[in-house]
C-alpha cells in the first residue's frame, strides 16, 4: 500500500505527500499529488499533469526562490479554474533527484551510477524506469485517472525531462510545457551533442554521464537528440507549448540559446510552438516566471485534453 504523510507545514497543504516504495531503484521514492475538489465524486475519472523539476516540493514550495512571492502553483491552477479557463485535473510532482537535490535524476538510467552510491534518494540511479515502468502505472492504479489523457511540464532541468519523457513515450501524453529548460545543443543532425557544452561538466552530472564524459550516452539520452532522430509525425501528435526568459539576460539569467535550438528542431519536424510567444518578456530562470509560464500554458495544456476527450 502506498504510504502517504502530511506535507511539510511550511509547503502547500492542499497537495498530499505520498511515499512510493520503488523496486526499480530499491528505495522509496516521495511525490506530492493534488486533488481537485471534483475527485469526491467516486464515479469520475481525471486526467493528470505531471509537474517535474527535481525535488517533489519544489512546485510546492511558496518560498522556493525569493520571486516567488508565496504562492504555489496550486494558486495558479485554482486561479484559472475560477475564471473557468481549465477544469478538473490532477497534478503530480514526483521527486527526481537526490533527497538533498544536488544529484538530478536526468529521467536517465545512470551511466555509473556507483559515483552516487552513497547518495540518499539516489538508489540504483534508473530513474528512465523509474518513471516509465513505474510511476506512471502507480499513478493510474492509486488515483482515478484518465491514462489516455496525460500532460507533463517543467522547469529548468526539469524542463529538459519533460520534453525527454514526452519524446520516448508519445503515445502516453497528449501536450508537453517547458519552461526555461536546460537542453543540450544537438549537433550532426541528432548524432551527437555539442561537447563544447560548458553545462555538461558540471559536477552534478558525473553519476548520470559518468567520468570522463560518455558523449555516446548523453546523446543517447538528450531530448534533442531524440528529437532530431524522431520521426515528425510521431511529433506532431502532441501539442507543444515551450517558453524561456529573454535573450538579454544570458547566460545566467535565462536559458533563451537553448529554447531556441529546441524550437528550431521542432520547427525543423514541422511541430508549432502553440504559446503565443516563446521568450517571455520580463521573464528570468525564478520560480516567479515558472509560475507565469503555467499560467499561460495551463489553459493549452487543458484545451489539447479536451480534444483526447475528457
Amino acid at each position: 500500500m502506498p504510504r502517504r504523510t502530511s506535507p511539510t507545514p511550511h509547503y502547500d497543504s492542499r497537495a498530499t505527500l505520498m511515499h512510493l516504495d520503488s523496486y526499480v531503484l530499491g528505495i522509496e521514492k516521495a511525490l506530492y499529488v493534488y486533488l481537485p475538489p471534483e475527485y469526491a465524486d467516486a464515479q469520475r475519472r481525471f486526467p493528470v499533469l505531471f509537474l517535474l523539476r527535481g525535488h517533489e516540493r519544489e512546485w510546492i514550495n511558496p518560498h522556493e526562490d525569493q520571486a516567488r512571492g508565496g504562492t504555489t502553483v496550486i494558486d495558479v491552477y485554482e486561479r484559472l479554474r475560477g475564471q473557468g479557463r481549465i477544469g478538473p485535473m490532477l497534478l503530480v510532482m514526483p521527486g527526481l533527484s537526490s533527497d538533498d537535490n544536488h544529484v538530478p535524476g536526468m529521467l536517465t538510467d545512470f551511466c555509473a551510477p556507483e559515483l552516487a552510491a552513497h547518495v540518499p534518494g539516489i538508489g540504483s540511479g534508473q530513474f528512465a524506469r523509474f518513471v516509465l515502468q513505474e510511476l506512471l502505472p502507480w499513478v493510474d492504479h492509486t488515483y482515478r485517472t484518465l491514462p489516455a489523457v496525460r500532460g507533463v511540464a517543467g522547469f529548468s532541468l526539469g524542463g529538459m525531462m519533460a520534453v525527454k519523457l514526452a519524446t520516448l513515450a508519445p503515445h502516453m501524453f497528449v501536450s508537453v510545457g517547458a519552461y526555461d529548460g536546460t537542453f543540450f545543443y544537438a549537433a550532426d543532425d541528432g548524432r551527437s551533442v555539442r561537447t563544447s557544452d560548458g553545462v555538461l561538466n558540471n559536477s552534478m552530472f558525473d553519476a548520470a554521464f559518468n567520468l570522463p564524459r560518455d558523449y555516446d550516452f548523453i546523446t543517447a539520452n538528450s531530448p534533442t537528440s531524440l528529437i532530431a532522430q524522431t520521426d515528425p509525425a510521431i511529433l506532431q501528435q502532441l501539442a507543444w507549448f515551450i517558453q524561456y526568459g529573454p535573450e538579454h539576460i544570458e547566460p545566467w539569467g535565462s536559458n533563451f540559446y537553448r529554447g531556441e535550438h529546441l524550437l528550431r528542431l521542432l520547427r525543423a519536424k514541422g511541430v508549432p510552438n502553440s504559446v503565443p510567444q516563446a521568450a517571455l518578456e520580463h521573464g528570468d530562470h525564478t520560480w516567479r516566471t515558472a509560475d507565469r509560464h503555467m499560467e499561460e500554458t495551463l489553459p493549452l495544456h487543458w484545451a489539447a485534453m479536451e480534444k483526447r476527450g475528457v
